[in-house]
């Protein structure tokens, strides 16, 4: 009997140097994973060094090599928007003195030259917008700018967006219909959130097909606004859906080819949309293509 007492407390004591030897194993593991996670969704403040603590094994020297790359990433990729930012600033004088040039060759343009200058002034036209999203932009990814929010009528806000789409979605043979309209009402920033439902419709209107109409809802359910557009257009692969809403990604089909996009209207719309703790996702139809924003609403 003091012999099987004796192997038992052998066993324990195994058993409790292989748990405590495995804690001591996997703990920086399980933290630096979840420190990849974290930086994979964005964080890129995310360290681990402090959580792993004065170990002096491999783990260790793996926590101090993320830290070193996480810390690398974060000033390339602020690095990179402060440059999008100040390139975009710079860009506004000359193209607003390219405007005023252009305006006084119209007044002297002639039958042969009027083409041309109308020509020029739809490209500057369309440089003056790409700039303006860049400087959106890159204001909603640095944080350089305070977006003041107020109480506002969603319910209002989302007919004018509507109303607006629908006029431009007529001169293309298309049109916006709202399906459902619940009143809601949000904190938040009014130029945002319109900057944000305005993005996913034209989106839409662009790329339905020709002769179909964007359908539209503005849901209050859970104590959520939930703003759904639903285009009847080709759709996205699966495999882009969560690519959408990243800058200047544009889908490899004739989707995207044929619209002239710039890769930017998702992008603001998703930034917008966080910056209210919101949520925006797409989804694949047997039609089409539908667009969800989630926004938090005041019971």
């Amino acid at each position: 009997q003091t012999q099987i007492i004796q192997f038992a407390l052998v066993i324990l004591a195994a058993g409790l140097f292989c748990y405590g030897l495995a804690y001591y194993l996997t703990t920086p593991i399980v933290k630096l994973r979840r420190a990849t996670q974290k930086f994979a969704d964005g964080d890129l403040q995310t360290r681990v060094g402090d959580q792993v603590g004065k170990r002096r094994d491999e783990l260790s020297g793996l926590a101090k090599d993320f830290d070193e790359m996480a810390e690398r990433i974060e000033s390339l990729v602020t690095t990179e928007k402060r440059l999008t930012q100040d390139i975009s600033h710079e860009l506004r004088s000359p193209l607003a003195r390219l405007n005023v040039a252009l305006e006084l060759a119209r007044q002297k343009a002639n039958p042969e030259t009027a083409p041309l200058i109308n020509r020029i002034e739809t490209e500057s036209h369309r440089l003056n917008q790409m700039i303006s999203h860049l400087l959106t932009l890159s204001k909603l990814e640095t944080d350089s700018q305070t977006f003041e929010k107020r109480q506002i009528n969603l319910t209002k806000l989302f007919e004018q967006v509507v109303s607006d789409a629908d006029f431009e979605a007529a001169a293309l043979g298309k049109a916006v219909k709202i399906l459902q309209k619940d009143e809601a009402e949000i904190f938040g920033n009014e130029n945002l959130l319109r900057s944000a439902i305005e993005n996913v419709l034209r989106n839409a209107v662009r790329y339905t097909k020709d002769g179909t109409t964007v359908e539209v809802s503005l849901k209050n359910e859970n104590k959520k606004a939930l703003v759904i557009v639903k285009d009847y257009g080709t759709g996205v692969p699966e495999e882009d859906l969560k690519k959408l809403f990243r800058p200047f990604y544009r889908v490899q089909t004739a989707r995207d080819r044929k619209s002239g996009g710039i890769g930017l209207g998702l992008a603001i719309a998703e930034r917008a949309v966080n910056a209210h703790q919101g949520m925006i996702e797409a989804q694949n139809t047997k039609n089409g293509l539908v667009v969800r924003i989630d926004l938090p609403s005041p019971a």
